[in-house]
């Protein structure tokens, strides 16, 4: 599949008889990362038919709006640890056979930046339009309400750069990708489209904790207040903060959302690890205690950070030495975060792990 559709990519260069050291270069994106979502695509067990046409969507729109290859001195993505657009991963589910594939990718303007404008997020946009009409029910209510409190691209050039500066990177937004084994229609793309808000740039505008800035964007939602479970479960991660030291505030990392209409969409909740044993990670994950239900899924959580840290399998259920528990917490702080969902049908966040395979 990915060498018939790679007959049909576009050549490297935008114009193959002009050398522009700046130019897009479509055929590089597509040959390494549209290889990796092919063989990812093919393991998962996708029928052709929704190979290919994802993967078509993928060449065609993506890889053009990524610009040049990576060289030394680019500006570096938001996305990966080590710099680059794209984080993929399979999603495992007890309930359902089939493994899902989603990944999630950084288009803004960075190879080569746009230095009238930095922080802008045009590309980003271009993609969001063309998943419109072509994915099952596609709503950007809430994108469209989030996006004025989280992008910064209005400021003067010089302005958005020292926000740049003070947040360390320039990564606006991120967008993610949910591939579903069947289309909703014979033209639709078989895709739940999402979008991640780094909360750092409107928190170093306002001088506000990340925390702040996500807790405000949720209570800003046009008519949030017809969802009390959503901000039911707000308020559980909000009371588990303040139980902690101010700076686990600034332990955000994204404010999530579907591209579904409001009550259907969730809003997912990103915060990194924080303390130095296992215990400390779970109570993170079931934010002290506050989740009902989690009790039987410790030991799977417990064996799923012993396979992250190398230290294979437990074999003494529900017993933990305490090196154990400080090398499982230091691995999965840096290859797993926490996501909580907050939904409309459900009156606790429903917390979920990203575990990266190194």
């Amino acid at each position: 599949m990915f060498q018939f559709l790679g007959q049909e990519v576009t050549n490297s260069r935008a114009n193959p008889n002009q050398e522009d050291e700046n130019a897009a270069e479509p055929s590089y994106w597509w040959n390494t990362s549209g290889r990796d979502l092919a063989n990812m695509l093919h393991e998962a067990k996708y029928s052709e038919e929704i190979q290919r046409e994802f993967l078509s969507y993928y060449r065609d729109t993506i890889c053009p709006r990524l610009g040049h290859r990576p060289k030394e001195g680019s500006t570096k993505n938001g996305v990966g640890r080590d710099g680059n657009p794209f984080e993929y991963s399979f999603e495992l589910k007890g309930s359902t056979k089939n493994q899902a594939v989603r990944f999630a990718v950084d288009v803004n303007q960075l190879r080569p930046v746009d230095k009238t404008s930095p922080l802008n997020i045009v590309h980003s946009q271009q993609v969001v339009d063309s998943l419109a009409g072509r994915t099952a029910g596609f709503d950007d209510t809430w994108y469209r309400a989030l996006a004025p409190w989280f992008v910064k691209p209005d400021p003067p050039a010089q302005e958005q750069e020292a926000l740049i500066e003070k947040v360390g990177y320039q990564t606006s937004v991120i967008l993610g990708f949910d591939i579903h084994h069947h289309a909703s229609s014979p033209q639709g793309l078989p895709v739940l489209g999402k979008l991640y808000f780094p909360p750092c740039f409107v928190a170093a505008a306002k001088g506000i904790t990340r925390w702040q800035a996500v807790r405000s964007a949720v209570k800003a939602l046009p008519n949030v207040s017809s969802y009390p479970n959503i901000l039911h479960s707000l308020e559980l991660i909000e009371d588990y903060l303040s139980t902690k030291p101010k700076d686990w505030e600034e332990g955000l990392r994204y404010l999530a959302t579907d591209f579904l209409a409001p009550g259907k969409a969730r809003l997912k909740v990103y915060m990194r690890y924080a303390g130095d044993s296992f215990d400390d990670i779970w109570d993170s994950y079931s934010l002290g205690g506050r989740i009902p239900g989690l009790e039987d899924d410790k030991e799977k959580f417990w064996d799923l950070m012993r396979l992250t840290s190398g230290r294979g399998h437990n074999t003494e259920s529900g017993r933990r030495k305490q090196t154990d528990q400080r090398t499982v917490a230091q691995v999965a702080r840096k290859a797993t975060a926490i996501y909580f969902s907050l939904s409309a049908d459900n009156p606790y966040p429903a917390p979920k792990i990203c575990s990266e395979e190194r």
